[in-house]
């Protein structure tokens, strides 16, 4: 019988559908029966660190949900995707709660089934890549982990070494633009100097945050999981990227698509989206 696992993906990454939709495909993959949750409702109270009530309640809340999901799935372990919901149910979460299920992230998960994995690699990806890396996520070294599962794609040349960046993914430094100058500078000197096609991002805030270099530079960012997709056979678009290609702010709303537009509200998609779709990287 296939173990049962809940997978935690989080809220932000709620932007990047077709990583989500990779990413339960690779669970599939290797031979889990998979239960999605995320968003809101599934919120691991980072965003209200300053206020400890409001952070409390919404770890109770959250912890309570996936002890039931994991006793109804006959199962006892959660998934996690998100950086900071992994860091923030082992350092905050559990110390409130009673959580009755173990806890793995999804790089453990893939890596320790890679053998398996690797049987479903079946089509060649001829690309040249470097992976842009960070150091801040202790709990889990993702980065060799990562590098290994790229080594399993048919075709695929990782370009090893490079340095890595502070804080567990870039949103750790959205409000530093210095920094993130520094990162994209990086990135491209990074991408230069490997002559690779591909900057490679382990999570989903530096492919948000990064993407947009495809406007000026001659390499794609593009997230690991959707390159062991491809491997697969599966054609995810990232629509995010696709929006911040778009160009102005009409551009930008006729690729999202009148129906989107439409479920959204016309005032939330210029309000809110089509600013961030316009930024583009520090330089």
């Amino acid at each position: 019988m296939s173990e049962r696992v809940v997978f935690w993906y989080g809220c932000n990454v709620l932007r990047h559908g077709d990583i989500i939709h990779a990413a339960i495909a690779l669970l599939r993959a290797i031979g889990l029966e998979v239960a999605p949750a995320g968003g809101p409702g599934y919120c691991c109270g980072t965003t209200k660190d300053g206020n400890l009530r409001a952070a409390e309640g919404m770890a109770r809340r959250t912890v309570d949900k996936f002890n039931t999901l994991t006793q109804a799935l006959d199962g006892q372990r959660l998934v996690t995707w998100c950086p900071s919901c992994h860091r923030h149910m082992d350092q905050f979460m559990g110390e409130y709660t009673d959580p009755r299920f173990a806890m793995s992230h999804f790089t453990q998960i893939l890596h320790a089934e890679r053998d398996r994995l690797r049987q479903r690699l079946v089509r060649p990806v001829e690309r040249r890549v470097v992976l842009h890396r960070h150091s801040g996520f202790r709990e889990v070294d993702v980065n060799p982990l990562v590098e290994d599962l790229l080594d399993l794609v048919p075709g695929l040349e990782r370009v090893p070494g490079g340095p890595s960046v502070p804080g567990h993914m870039c949103s750790a430094l959205a409000g530093l633009p210095p920094v993130m100058k520094d990162v994209t500078r990086g990135v491209r000197e990074l991408a230069a100097g490997a002559s690779a096609s591909d900057v490679v991002t382990v999570f989903h805030s530096c492919q948000r945050m990064l993407c947009g270099l495809e406007q000026e530079e001659p390499f794609r960012v593009v997230n690991y999981v959707s390159l062991l997709a491809e491997s697969m056979g599966l054609d995810l678009e990232d629509d995010y990227k696709r929006w911040k290609a778009a160009g102005d702010a009409e551009a930008v709303v006729a690729a999202i698509g009148q129906p989107a537009v439409e479920r959204a509200g016309e005032r939330f998609v210029r309000e809110q989206i089509v600013p961030e779709m316009l930024r583009r990287p520090p330089r």
